[in-house]
């Protein structure tokens, strides 16, 4: 993201990142340095699960997801959108070549250009 962004623009940016990058990342340094990146370092991730909180937990979290999705991959659906510093961008988690097992929609609040926390809610099935 260039330096002249649009507030707009640079939370779109992180929104879509994190979803196609940091969550389809598999390989652990990578993902953790897109980690460090993105996210704040004492940045809440909140999920139905609970809340998480710092790059080494919402690495961790993300590690679980992944390893409990093994093949599945995070598509975005609907293209990210902000007003003022929240962004929200809805995604589908399936096969590269199959149905969606379940989508959603984060919620970000982007400060600075890194996200301070995250909202994660899932589609009703």
């Amino acid at each position: 993201m260039s330096d002249d962004a649009t507030p707009a623009a640079m939370i779109a940016d992180v929104m879509q990142r994190n979803v196609v990058e940091v969550f389809t990342t598999t390989d652990d340094a990578v993902r953790r340095g897109l980690v460090e990146e993105l996210y704040h370092p004492d940045a809440a991730f909140h999920d139905e699960d609970g809340t998480v909180t710092g790059h080494d937990a919402i690495d961790a979290k993300i590690r679980s997801l992944q390893q409990d999705t093994p093949g599945l991959v995070f598509t975005v659906t609907v293209p990210p959108s902000s007003v003022r510093d929240l962004g929200r961008i809805s995604w589908a988690l399936g096969p590269a070549d199959g149905p969606t097992v379940v989508s959603g929609m984060d919620i970000g609040h982007v400060r600075d250009g890194r996200i301070a926390e995250l909202y994660t809610f899932l589609d009703p099935r």
